[in-house]
């Protein structure tokens, strides 16, 4: 199976206790089979505050503090995990935190999320249009007809936006990440019509050369919507006219 990612990919480094927005608060960890097995067999003190710290109800996952952080967050925003045990000790959902994936019939394209703050900063400051680079596999690619088509819209998009900077990397990205999607639900319409509203909403009354300040309208975007099925389903289904969007930066 080949693997293709932006060529910024590897570059992406998380920075940890530098992070201004960190991923080990507000969201449900959830903890795979393999890791949940590992942190039952951890021993000593340690092991037994670990396994204090899991719900085995429903899905496994962590117990989330008063204020909503992971309580193996410490004070300064770094893992008791990594630091103890080793950043292999992470379950899959952290480990793979900002990544996503679209999968074809014998490919995978993997990408990085803008709800990451460093992920956004490196995404938005690439110096070069967005191309993919394979990371593994040395097969021929051998798309569908219906995936043929796909990428061969992609690239005439992403060709014709034929801008550089921050705002360029920006839809280059909200199109890699999204317009794939159309091939399972066939909604080619309305993922061309989300992304454009997507891409609008977060640079709308945007100053050109604020960088950071396009990180948070992209992070929090992100955050908001892509990360939230009910409320991604409503700007995919809205139509051109109508503007889901309201209250957003509220």
């Amino acid at each position: 199976m080949n693997i293709y990612a932006p060529e910024y990919y590897a570059s992406f480094r998380c920075v940890a206790g530098r992070c201004a927005h960190t991923c080990c608060a507000g969201w449900e960890i959830d903890i795979d089979a393999e890791s949940l097995e590992r942190y039952d067999q951890l021993s000593g003190a340690f092991g037994d505050r670990v396994r204090g710290c899991v719900s085995r109800e429903d899905t496994p996952h962590f117990i989330l503090t008063e204020d909503e952080r992971c309580p193996l967050l410490t004070g300064d925003n770094l893992c008791e995990l990594i630091l103890r045990e080793g950043e292999d000790a992470l379950c899959q959902i952290c480990r793979d935190h900002p990544r996503f994936r679209n999968y074809f019939s014998d490919r995978v394209e993997v990408g990085l999320g803008l709800v990451c703050e460093e992920a956004a900063r490196l995404i938005l400051s690439w110096p070069r249009p967005l191309r993919l680079v394979r990371l593994e596999g040395d097969g021929a690619d051998s798309p569908t007809e219906d995936e043929r088509w796909l990428f061969e819209l992609r690239d005439r998009w992403l060709d014709s936006i034929g801008e550089e900077g921050p705002r360029a990397r920006l839809l280059e990205t909200l199109i890699y990440r999204h317009l794939p999607d159309a091939l399972y639900d066939s909604r080619l319409e309305e993922r061309v019509g989300f992304i454009r509203r997507a891409y609008s909403e977060i640079t709308d009354g945007w100053t050109d050369g604020d960088l950071p300040a396009l990180v948070e309208r992209a992070r929090t975007f992100s955050d908001r919507v892509e990360y939230d099925d009910e409320v991604l389903e409503r700007w995919i289904a809205a139509g051109i006219e109508n503007d889901p969007s309201e209250g957003l930066w509220g």
